[in-house]
């Protein structure tokens, strides 16, 4: 079982960031990344599209357990209710399972920000970049200590 954490951030004048880390029932970090969307949008929508970031890159790591994690309440009750009706981010919610129908296992659960503090770094830091970056089997050396903290 894996979890998957994401994250949202919104930068003025730049966009969003995406934030996920995906670690192994050890803790060990398998997979992160960071993206930057130029797309304004509210808190809620933001935190959507990096749930359903979350979701396809765990498929694209070939991960089908998993526990996906993250800190907007609104967000994990919406995909826990399978209420879509929100018409801020009610079109981008239903990716999220349908894309994990594909899982063998795939839980959605709310976290503190405390338990998040990985994802929401690595979202800050799609700031400092135009693309997708991407990192497998490690972590940006800025965010190891956070990682380890988060585990202990």
């Amino acid at each position: 079982m894996y979890k998957v954490n994401f994250d949202g951030a919104i930068f003025k004048d730049l966009g969003v960031g995406l934030g996920v880390v995906i670690r192994d029932s050890e803790g060990m970090v398998i997979g992160a990344l960071a993206e930057r969307n130029p797309l304004p949008c509210s808190i809620a929508t933001v935190e959507s599209l990096a749930c359903r970031r979350a979701v396809l890159f765990a498929k694209e790591m070939s991960i089908f357990e998993a526990t996906i994690e993250g800190d907007a309440e609104i967000v994990i009750l919406a995909l826990k209710d399978g209420s879509t009706s929100n018409p801020k981010f009610g079109h981008i919610i239903q990716d999220s399972p349908i894309l994990a129908n594909e899982f063998r296992l795939c839980v959605f659960s709310h976290v503190k920000r405390l338990g998040n503090t990985v994802a929401h770094y690595l979202a800050r830091k799609a700031k400092s970049g135009n693309e997708l970056q991407v990192w497998i089997e490690s972590i940006p050396d800025d965010i190891v200590p956070l990682v380890y903290r988060d585990s202990l």
